[in-house]
């Protein structure tokens, strides 16, 4: 009587182990990690909803008029003490660092870079949109990072981040200064 209780605790056992498998490996799967493309975009790439890297943080604040939210704080580097201010509207935010545009971001999918890069596209037409422009990548990561290509052709410091969520859709463009 007693082995067969063993023995059906076990068979019981193992069947949960199995169905907890099937359930756990039938979830969305994601690489992990931060991928580098091949080559590089055009700087005029790095821009979202006529805010752009390295440009004027008051004709920005002009371009788009009244922030809902502004946030002030200050930093400190090489050339000393300086001010940030990030300003958040309607499908963008951005920073800016001694009067110059130093970070944009969205969330939104209605917000774009002018090749189309934004929230909401899976991989494969983010593989597509990059293609067009001459941009690869090789595998899958949570996040893509594709640098700017300077005038001379090599890839400068300022960067686009692709953040990817759990099912390889968009979830967030980020584009950054050094």
């Amino acid at each position: 009587m007693i082995a067969n209780v063993r023995r059906l605790t076990l068979l019981v056992f193992v069947a949960l182990a199995t169905l907890v498998g099937v359930v756990v490996c039938q979830g969305p799967t994601s690489a992990k990690g931060t991928v580098y493309a091949d080559s590089c975009l055009m700087p005029s790439e790095f821009q979202l909803r006529g805010v752009e890297l390295h440009g004027d943080g008051e004709g920005a604040v002009e371009h788009l008029g009244k922030a809902f939210r502004v946030k002030s704080d200050s930093g400190e580097d090489d050339g000393g003490r300086y001010e940030r201010r990030t300003y958040y509207y309607r499908g963008v935010e951005f920073v800016v660092v001694r009067g110059m545009v130093d970070q944009v971001a969205t969330r939104a999918p209605t917000t774009a870079t002018p090749s189309g890069l934004r929230p909401g596209l899976d991989r494969e037409a983010v593989r597509r949109l990059l293609t067009s422009s001459g941009v690869t990548f090789k595998q899958a990561g949570d996040t893509l990072a594709i640098g700017a290509c300077s005038p001379e052709g090599q890839v400068s410091e300022d960067v686009m981040i692709l953040t990817f969520d759990r099912t390889g859709r968009v979830q967030k463009v980020s584009i950054s200064g050094p």
